[in-house]
């Protein structure tokens, strides 16, 4: 079974009900806590791309065997994420 891909949208503002501001999410931050929590690591979805938007948008590789759904749910309780998926598996033609 190959790798589950994660697609992370990043928040650029305060979540709603959150005391205190946010800002900009800070894609290091996410990268440790990956790490410590699941071994994984992200990497930018868009390389290389010169909108700062696209800094917004990142990968995330879930080895055969772990829960990615499980890594996406807590991807999306994180008040600096906008949104998490596991991308389904592309149909061969």
């Amino acid at each position: 079974m190959a790798e589950a891909e994660i697609v992370v949208q990043l928040r650029t503002q305060s979540p709603p009900g959150l005391a205190g501001p946010v800002g900009v999410a800070r894609p290091a931050d996410l990268h440790g806590w990956l790490a410590r929590r699941f071994g994984v690591t992200a990497e930018p979805l868009h390389p290389g791309g010169g909108d700062p938007d696209s800094a917004r948008w990142l990968r995330v590789g879930v080895p055969a065997g772990a829960d990615a759904e499980a890594v996406a749910a807590a991807l999306r309780a994180r008040p600096d994420v906008e949104a998490a998926y596991v991308k389904p598996p592309a149909d061969l033609p």
